[in-house]
């Protein structure tokens, strides 16, 4: 019974605060943790108000807060050496044994009247301290002991626990003060803390130490030797933390201030203001509770750690300014309640993730540092600015509230910065791993950058050099020629040709007598830029110039010289005409069809007809373009391309599918330019087959146009599965290199939320034929083949879903970030795993959030189990179901792969609906549906 009992609360837990099995144990020790040491916070707080206020008065409070400050400063030195030497564990456990031993001893002080003067100011330093110093190290015990997934989870839930101390407390205070005196609550709270030392220390041993190596266990229990400080100030992620919690605790002690004067002024008796105090600190926690239970979760986990961060700072300004206006105790309660709910809800778990993307070692050095040296100092900061206001200047409460409303709008711009720095953290993460960057941009105005060009051009690998030459287009800095002048030597062709090519430009540059020697090089590419750089720098006449060429004994240089003369005069039918361009091809066409010519010298030709542009020679391209010879169909695919003529569009096309000639047509397609597009429209709708349309999607891709985007859209809604992943992909491409092209961003949520849903009826199709595999006798070979090789086909298929997801997240967020995301979800590494989903949670909106969050998560799990599938709403459909599903669907893979299924098990059920197949247009399909009709009818 008892066992039943403890189930239901389990899943009532999970389904209620999504405390997942195996997790129960360890997050009721945490939150009875932070439940009895916000107890004895509060407590002790109202307390050391009360007997501070009565004794001192308020005009003492900035004093209190300044030398706060100064004790804090120690403790942090201190504590920053100590975490060198000893484990963290060790730290907590002396901080609960000298807290204890404290408060024993101002108990008895109490009891005994002593405790006034000086030693009041001591008590109210250490329960300040305290407060700030054991709230920080069970927040990195926190840390410890759940990653950034599970503490995202389960903060609110955890964080409930404090939130219930501080009302059984701040009630406990309220009632026990004025029954039996404050002195004999600091025995209570000693025997409270107590039960904290055995609670942290079972924790420690079974979360802690179990799962992490000896390394990994001193790395989390110590700090680096570098100071806090120095870490925080290299680190803007830590600095915006800091200042908010400075900023946030100087506000904070305005508001408190503002509300024990005014509650000071209404009650005079110690006891009753102790107990005013306790009431009402347990009545904003009693808030707090209900908006850490039912909002806190909703609103980090739908609007994320940003929109959080401005809660409290909201909070505050709307009742600070109407203290401003109407200065009486029931404002100053609104302002304080509301300061106090949201800070220890959703500000508290908004702070504690902003700090989950800090690397554990470094989160343990600094957290305490700032938790309490930046707490303290900016309390102290706090009690200088009311001195100045209250003592020095004497100006009325009005002006701490205009302080106050000044200092959260400083609050509101560093949680703005803050959140971008967040993502910024997971972003690192996540991309750390996914190899160099792209190196396709240089700041060729520096100096510097210059320098180490001319230095790449001199003495780089070949890679290094043809890189540096891609880009020199982009400057004439005269200082390139020294070392391009070297280049014409090197021995790789391919170099000497760019080199010379980017000579070109340079005008009043004279390298003739070096070029042409260069005509008689054994490249084709070097000889031909040879003749374009001597047409254009050449002292002598372009017809004397040629008049010697084009009569070379060597052929080589003859065709040269002939395809330079092509492309010099392609836009001039004037000097077509002089050097009586038709004839010579004409000629060489002839010359060529009455010897055995080589191949390469019908290359040649082919190449000055396509740069020449006579359309009575295309003929010629087209009886090549399918030659056996590769030489010259290559040649004759690149004579195409440079004619630019639309009838050479579609046996480009058909050749863009055939993997020997796909380069070279792609090449050939994209001197069309953007143009081509609509071309190739027309073409899809009339000859589209679906290998033409993934070799289409490639070349749509390097088209820097809308047209482009658009025909992608409608690729991606047609053909089979790799058409449309290649399609997403090209998208992707497109979106990387030309941002700001329209990608259609409703209809890409259309279309994430339809691929959400295959993904989910995979899923579920999945799950059935696992439960029905399970089930299976071994003796039935056949089906358990059919099934299994069906099972394998549906994982494939959801792991496609999912990466379809994510190319589909790229065309609304940055498919750069996207593809960073999906390779750490694809990444064998836990710790990536956990940054990429924490990355994506911070990027989605909240209405794909809430959709596809689930989906990734599960994608994560090794075993789906029944819980999983619940949270994604799944009810395993029947056999019938599965198969009629997967039959209505459009893969045609998986329709095979059920129907051989069908066939196997051979039962009559399924006749209805296999026969619908047995006419389908797909031969495929509808052969494997007669079959399996065939073998059933045959059993029965």
């Amino acid at each position: 019974m008892m066992k039943l009992i403890l189930e239901h609360l389990r899943s009532l837990l999970g389904s209620l605060f999504e405390i997942r099995q195996g997790e129960t144990k360890r997050v009721f020790l945490l939150q009875a943790n932070i439940f009895l040491i916000i107890t004895v916070i509060l407590i002790l707080k109202p307390i050391t108000n009360a007997l501070f206020l009565d004794h001192f008065g308020v005009q003492a409070l900035p004093r209190a807060f300044i030398l706060v400050a100064v004790f804090a400063a120690v403790l942090s030195y201190g504590y920053a050496r100590l975490l060198h030497k000893t484990s963290l564990i060790n730290i907590i456990t002396r901080t609960y044994v000298v807290a204890v031993v404290s408060l024993v001893a101002f108990g008895v002080l109490h009891l005994l009247g002593f405790l006034d003067n000086w030693l009041l100011y001591i008590f109210y330093i250490e329960v300040a301290l305290f407060a700030v110093l054991s709230a920080s190290q069970f927040w990195i015990l926190v840390n410890v002991v759940l990653n950034v997934r599970e503490a995202k989870r389960l903060f609110g839930f955890i964080g409930a626990g404090a939130i219930a101390g501080g009302i059984f407390g701040g009630y406990l205070t309220s009632i026990a003060a004025p029954l039996f005196g404050s002195e004999y609550l600091l025995f209570l709270c000693a025997v409270i803390l107590m039960m904290c030392i055995p609670i942290t220390r079972t924790l420690w041993r079974k979360y802690v130490t179990p799962h992490q190596p000896h390394l990994r266990q001193v790395k989390t229990a110590r700090g680096s030797s570098e100071h806090p400080y120095h870490i925080i100030k290299q680190s803007r992620h830590l600095t915006l933390i800091a200042g908010i919690l400075a900023v946030s605790v100087v506000v904070s002690k305005l508001v408190d201030f503002q509300f024990s004067a005014l509650a000071s002024s209404t009650y005079q008796d110690p006891d009753e203001l102790a107990s005013f105090f306790g009431f009402w600190f347990s009545t904003m926690n009693i808030i707090s509770l209900l908006i850490q239970l039912f909002l806190t979760k909703k609103v980090v986990g739908r609007y994320g750690v940003g929109f959080s961060l401005f809660l409290l700072p909201i909070g505050i300004l709307l009742p600070g300014i109407l203290l401003l206006f109407i200065p009486q105790l029931w404002v100053a309660i609104l302002l304080r309640v509301n300061e106090g709910s949201l800070k220890q809800s959703v500000n508290k778990a908004g702070i504690e993730l902003l700090a989950l993307p800090i690397p554990l070692e470094v989160k343990n050095q600094t957290k305490t540092f700032i938790d309490v040296f930046v707490d303290s100092l900016a309390t102290g900061m706090g009690g200088l600015i009311l001195i100045v206001f209250i003592s020095v200047l004497d100006l009325p409460m009005k002006f701490i509230s205009i302080m106050t409303i000044i200092l959260v709008a400083f609050w509101l711009y560093m949680a703005r910065k803050v959140r971008a720095e967040y993502l910024r953290s997971f972003q690192l993460k996540v991309t750390q791993h996914t190899g160099p960057q792209d190196k396709g941009t240089i700041d060729l105005s520096q100096e510097s950058v210059l320098g180490g060009l001319r230095r790449v051009l001199t003495s780089g690998t070949e890679s290094e050099i043809l890189f540096v030459l891609s880009k020199l287009n982009e400057t004439n800095d005269h200082s390139f020629i020294e070392p391009l002048k070297s280049l014409l030597g090197h021995p790789h062709p391919t170099i000497r040709a760019e080199a010379l090519d980017r000579l070109y430009f340079y005008k009043g540059l004279n390298l003739n007598d070096q070029v042409k020697a260069m005509i008689k090089d054994p490249d084709d590419e070097v000889r031909i830029a040879a003749f374009e750089y001597l047409i254009e720098h050449s002292p002598i006449d372009l017809e004397e110039l040629m008049a010697v060429y084009l009569v070379d004994e060597d052929p080589k240089v003859r065709y040269a010289a002939l395809i330079s003369l092509a492309e010099e005069t392609k836009d001039n039918m004037h000097l077509k005409i002089r050097f009586d361009l038709r004839g010579r091809l004409a000629s060489g066409i002839e010359a060529i069809h009455d010897m055995q010519a080589q191949s390469e010298e019908v290359a040649y030709l082919l190449a000055a007809i396509g740069h020449a542009g006579y359309t009575e020679f295309f003929y010629y391209i087209h009886a090549h373009m399918r030659h056996a010879d590769p030489t010259i169909a290559v040649a004759a695919i690149k004579a195409a391309g440079l004619t630019m003529d639309d009838g050479f569009i579609l046996p480009l096309m058909e050749l863009l599918t055939r993997k020997e000639t796909h380069a070279s047509a792609l090449a050939a397609l994209l001197n069309y330019g953007p143009g081509v597009i609509e071309e190739v429209s027309a073409i899809i709708k009339t000859h589209g087959k679906v290998d033409d349309l993934r070799s289409v999607a490639i070349l749509l891709e390097r088209m820097h146009s809308q047209s482009a985007v658009d025909l992608l859209f409608e690729i991606m809604t047609q053909g089979d599965i790799a058409t449309q992943a290649q399609a997403l992909r090209s998208l992707n491409q497109l979106k990387i290199r030309y941002p700001h092209l329209n990608f259609y961003k409703k209809a890409t949520i259309d279309l994430i939320l339809d691929e959400a849903k295959n993904y989910v009826d995979t899923l579920s199709v999945l799950s059935a034929q696992r439960v029905s595999d399970r089930s299976q006798t071994t003796g039935e070979a056949l089906i358990m083949d059919a099934r299994n090789s069906l099972i394998d086909l549906l994982e494939r298929r959801l792991d496609g879903n999912m990466e379809r997801i994510f190319y589909l997240l790229g065309l609304k967020y940055s498919p750069a970030d996207m593809l960073s995301i999906y390779d750490g979800i694809q990444s064998k590494k836990p710790d990536m795993h956990i940054n990429a989903i924490e990355f994506l949670d911070n990027l989605l909106d909240s209405n794909l959030k809430k959709v596809l969050m689930p989906l990734v998560e599960t994608a994560l799990l090794e075993h789906i189990s029944k819980d999983a599938l619940m949270q994604l709403n799944i009810e395993i459909p029947t056999q019938y179901e599965c198969f009629e599903l997967i039959l209505q669907g459009k893969d045609q893979r998986l329709k095979l792969a059920v129907l051989h299924l069908i066939k196997v098990l051979r039962q009559k059920d399924y006749l209805p609906i296999v026969k619908s197949y047995a006419s389908d247009q797909n031969l495929k399909v509808s052969t494997f549906a007669k079959e399996a009709i065939a073998m059933i009818e045959a059993s029965q």
